[in-house]
């Protein structure tokens, strides 16, 4: 199974991850998203080529000095980020990690992206609960420092240490 950019030869119509926005994005707006450059889709290929077991898009974000983080304290402009926009995984993959490897895919992106260009980090907002601790599992934080935000993110130093440590 590989990551790969999002292609005509994909087949959208057929992928279903029980989210009707999720699956509304996947069908109609993500290639028209990349064709105006704000955003990037990329999906994790299932059984053949054209199958879909998920996808996750990548846009760019200016925030806010997030959190009360050293290196950003008294950095008076907005900061650019990349923010983990969309992310979807097909019903007859659920619960086999795809999930996992697609977060880990959008780090390594982010990774290249700030080599590039300069980022903070990778920027998240959890839709419920359980997302916050799927995202929590895999290192991320809360923007602010009150937990009652799905906003988290995880600052690009740590995923650079991330990857450090897998090797």
């Amino acid at each position: 199974m590989a990551v790969s950019p999002l292609k005509e030869s994909h087949n959208r119509k057929r992928f279903d991850c029980g989210n009707e926005r999720i699956n509304k994005f996947l069908k109609e707006s993500a290639n028209s998203a990349a064709k105006r450059n704000l955003s990037r889709t990329f999906v994790l290929e299932g059984s053949d080529e054209t199958d879909i077991a998920g996808f996750y898009s990548l846009s760019n974000i200016e925030v806010k000095v997030p959190v009360p983080h050293k290196l950003y304290k008294k950095y008076p402009n907005p900061l650019p980020g990349v923010t983990l926009a969309r992310m979807g995984v097909d019903e007859d993959y659920q619960g086999q990690g795809i999930a996992k490897i697609m977060v880990i895919d959008a780090m390594r992106r982010t990774l290249l992206i700030n080599e590039n260009m300069g980022v903070v980090g990778l920027f998240v907002d959890a839709k419920d609960d359980d997302l916050v601790k799927f995202y929590q599992h895999r290192g991320f934080i809360f923007l602010q420092k009150e937990e009652h935000t799905s906003k988290l993110w995880m600052p690009i130093n740590a995923i650079v240490t991330f990857f450090k440590d897998r090797k």
